[in-house]
């Protein structure tokens, strides 16, 4: 029993932690088809430039200057953007990889979610993601602490996000664990409700989150408090820090913070991150090392 509330209380510390969506590859009015320049996004990450020749139900055909006309499948297009000259510029940054993860931090939420519709595997902790609508997404998993003790635990996380305004977005979560010993042939379960703010867009935001719990058989956790933060600093690379603050009814409060890289690909996001406060600091200066990753399916 003493196991099993050891793997509840520290994945409820620890976690305060294939169908794209297709939208509609319609151009908006362009002024001329047959001039409109455009960028065509695929499903599997292809980036297509040139001008707009026809589109039907099945195929678009576009002229490139690389490998001259090509058909694209409707069915393979995730969406289509026109790309006026006067704006390249701009448009540039269209040719960045799209987040597969803008929605966690090393272990807490942003206010943004899964795409509907998508499918995502998560190692921390070992979790399947479900995109249900653009603002509603449930995961379920277990946590490799339950089968290093062999304590059976399920783990299961919805979350509902809004936008409040056009950099502001609203989140409300749960991570709830239930779980039974198997020796002792007794259970338990904890949830922690987070709910918070994000201000920016997925590639530059911060997010302050307030979380409360609670476990059976035991008291209330007291409130407490986190602010995380990413930056995209490159195609490929992202930075991402993320403190926590818990106070307690003790003289010193707990505090650390998780900071780290995450490197992008088109399918999948590799996080490489440390765990720090001072204690650990006089042990390891950098802290501990974790890694985690988020695939999408």
């Amino acid at each position: 029993m003493e196991k099993l509330y050891f793997i509840i209380l520290l994945l409820l510390i620890t976690n305060v932690v294939s169908f794209a969506q297709i939208e509609d590859p319609k151009i908006e009015n362009p002024q001329n088809k047959s001039k409109s320049k455009i960028i065509v996004y695929t499903k599997a990450g292809e980036i297509y430039k040139g001008f707009f020749i026809s589109q039907n139900k099945d195929f678009l055909e576009l002229e490139t200057e690389s490998v001259g006309r090509v058909r694209i499948p409707t069915q393979r297009i995730k969406k289509v953007e026109s790309l006026d000259e006067s704006n390249s510029g701009k448009k540039q940054e269209g040719e960045q990889l799209e987040q597969v993860n803008p929605v966690r931090y090393m272990l807490g939420t942003s206010a943004f979610n899964y795409k509907k519709g998508g499918n995502y595997i998560r190692n921390n902790p070992m979790t399947y993601h479900r995109g249900i609508t653009d603002n509603f997404s449930v995961g379920v998993g277990t946590s490799l602490w339950a089968l290093v003790l062999r304590v059976p635990v399920i783990y299961v996380n919805p979350q509902i996000t809004t936008q409040l305004g056009k950099y502001v977005h609203y989140k409300f979560g749960l991570d709830a664990f239930a779980g039974t010993s198997l020796e002792a042939g007794e259970g338990a379960a904890g949830a922690i409700v987070n709910t918070g703010v994000t201000v920016g867009e997925p590639d530059l935001n911060l997010t302050a989150t307030v979380y409360y719990g609670a476990i059976s058989d035991a008291e209330r956790l007291n409130p407490f408090y986190s602010l995380a933060g990413m930056a995209r600093i490159s195609k490929k690379l992202m930075v991402v820090s993320e403190g926590f603050y818990i106070p307690t009814e003790f003289e010193d409060n707990l505090s650390f913070i998780f900071y780290g890289g995450r490197y992008l690909t088109e399918t999948a996001s590799y996080d490489l991150g440390f765990f720090y406060n001072q204690e650990i600091a006089d042990v390891i200066p950098f802290g501990i090392p974790f890694f985690a990753v988020t695939v999408k399916l």
